[in-house]
């Protein structure tokens, strides 16, 4: 049976300067609704069996309080959804002094788009940098390890942490520790780095890293959205980096392949 799935950090529909900083500003709905539309047409239009989503907005005023999860479903026809909630915060004071230009409230998290339904499993809220301090993790939002079942297939979509080495070596270890406990056929997602498996894992898993980079869109570098695949879950492996412009600050990446039969 063959099977299409691709991974795509939204960038909450943002596009390039999504993280913030002096120079963020609000962008208008009509930007969003824009926006959310052509991705919603991309998906259709690559025609893939999962979406798994990191960077989308449920309820926030950065993105005019769009739950963006359920207007790609409606968009794209993948109306099976599952949704994970990783920053909830009443007001997000970043970036910058100036209040008009903070975040505000904030809802947002990670999400699975699918054409047949999908079997929750296991949210994982994963650990924020020791060397923040206190008050600066309390506003900062929550990297995860979201495990569902699809198509008879044990499957993790994923965040991990993008400023700090140290983390984000923590989260590749529960992300291993994971694929061995729930005997996941597949991991995908924003590694925000290398997919590293550890020697005992690589009879068992292979890290998949696409051919040109996925990060920043403008002038994708850096291969930042990869896969990790069971080996004897999978053959024929296709791996795609469909060129989105700059919709997001990420480009998808997109896995053709067949499934093999259990063992």
């Amino acid at each position: 049976m063959a099977i299409k799935i691709m991974t795509w950090n939204l960038s909450y529909a943002y596009g390039p300067g999504s993280e913030g900083g002096e120079r963020y500003r609000q962008k208008s709905a009509a930007h969003f609704e824009s926006t959310l539309n052509a991705m919603g047409d991309t998906i259709k239009k690559i025609d893939p069996d999962i979406v798994l989503l990191q960077e989308v907005d449920f309820r926030s005023k950065r993105s005019h309080f769009q739950n963006q999860l359920d207007f790609l479903a409606r968009r794209s026809g993948l109306l099976y959804r599952s949704k994970v909630i990783t920053w909830d915060r009443l007001y997000v004071p970043y970036p910058g002094l100036n209040p008009a230009h903070h975040f505000g409230p904030i809802l947002s998290g990670g999400g699975i788009l699918s054409k047949t339904p999908i079997h929750p499993i296991q949210n994982d809220f994963l650990a924020k940098p020791r060397e923040n301090s206190r008050i600066y993790n309390y506003f900062y939002l929550s990297r995860f390890l979201q495990i569902a079942e699809i198509l008879g297939l044990r499957i993790c979509n994923l965040h991990l942490e993008a400023f700090s080495k140290d983390n984000r070596d923590l989260h590749l270890v529960r992300l291993q520790d994971r694929l061995q406990e729930y005997d996941l056929d597949l991991a995908a997602g924003d590694f925000n780095g290398g997919a590293f498996l550890g020697e005992d894992l690589q009879d068992t898993w292979q890290s998949l890293v696409p051919g040109r980079g996925t990060f920043p869109s403008e002038a994708p570098l850096q291969p930042l959205d990869q896969f990790i695949l069971k080996n004897l879950r999978f053959d024929s492996i296709r791996l795609e980096v469909p060129d989105t412009g700059t919709l997001s600050d990420h480009l998808p990446v997109l896995l053709t392949a067949e499934i093999a039969p259990k063992a």
